[in-house]
């Protein structure tokens, strides 16, 4: 191989190390934003659900009409049915 050629295929393995390096510090930092904002979901979730539990302490809500609007509300097979109908019973201390 000629001078020129490998200088060349030098660059080209350079520039292709670069863009790697690139995406990699770009996955990195979608990554670090995409666990904020799930931090964020968390903060707003425990904070609804230590309302509602204060709430429920005072106006009591009927474990069973509570699972029956999920089901009313939800389409037949949806997943995370079960999950809801979890948290209700979590939320109105039923566990």
């Amino acid at each position: 191989m000629s001078e020129g050629l490998i200088e060349r295929v030098q660059g080209l393995l350079q520039t292709v190390s670069d863009d790697v390096n690139r995406l990699f510090n770009e996955a990195q930092n979608s990554n670090e934003v995409f666990l904020e904002a799930l931090d964020d979901v968390a903060a707003n979730v425990l904070g609804l659900q230590s309302i509602i539990a204060a709430m429920v302490k005072k106006y009591p809500v009927d474990a069973d009409e509570a699972k029956s609007w999920l089901k009313s509300n939800m389409t037949p097979d949806a997943e995370g049915t079960e999950k809801a109908e979890a948290v209700v019973d979590f939320l109105l201390g039923n566990k």
